[in-house]
């Protein structure tokens, strides 16, 4: 029986393009690429979603990468990427007809520390249950250990949940410690009526 429906969040809740973060601080292409190579796409951003470098840590490391010019775009993208990272449409009725039927609902997540100075601004999340963040336990998906300590954290049973992520790799990493899983590509219709289908008549208030 399906109980809980665990979510992702970049492209899933909301949307997740570096290259749109960055064009919205930069309108030359040549510059946007460099600079989603130096921040976006480097460890160091790896390293800040696993809570081993700090905010201020991971600007100072990039604006070493680059010339002066650049240090204060790299400072506010750090700061505010997520303004420009707006919800994906329908997840929040998504959410509230789950939550309405009776699901708990969770976020599990290689995110940063700074969370909740921007999770109110995402309307679908005032219906999770919980949120399990990657920085805060230094755990990172598909490492095994992030959905064992995911499950333990909120006293859930594998084969009770339903994980939605858009990465292949997250998906075979939760399907191997027993949890379902679900490859989201942007389509909440197709999304719902998956869920529908898999937890029709288990759980109602």
């Amino acid at each position: 029986m399906i109980k809980n429906i665990v979510f992702d969040l970049g492209n899933v809740i909301v949307q997740w393009n570096p290259k749109y973060i960055v064009s919205q601080y930069m309108s030359d292409e040549v510059l946007q690429d460099k600079l989603i190579t130096k921040l976006f796409g480097s460890s160091y951003w790896q390293s800040f979603d696993e809570g081993t470098l700090t905010r201020d840590q991971i600007i100072s490391n990039v604006q070493q990468t680059l010339p002066e010019e650049h240090h204060t775009i790299v400072h506010d993208m750090v700061h505010h990427w997520h303004k420009h990272a707006p919800p994906i449409a329908g997840m929040e009725k998504l959410a509230r007809e789950l939550k309405d039927q009776g699901y708990q609902i969770y976020l599990l997540s290689n995110t940063n520390i700074h969370f909740d100075e921007y999770k109110d601004t995402i309307p679908a999340l005032q219906y999770f249950d919980g949120y399990y963040l990657s920085a805060q336990t230094k755990l990172m998906k598909p490492q095994p250990d992030i959905y064992h300590d995911f499950l333990k954290t909120f006293s859930l049973t594998a084969e009770e949940c339903i994980f939605i992520d858009d990465l292949d790799a997250n998906i075979a990493g939760a399907i191997d410690v027993g949890i379902n899983g679900y490859l989201f590509d942007g389509d909440v219709t197709k999304l719902r009526k998956y869920l529908a289908e898999r937890t029709s008549g288990e759980v109602r208030k």
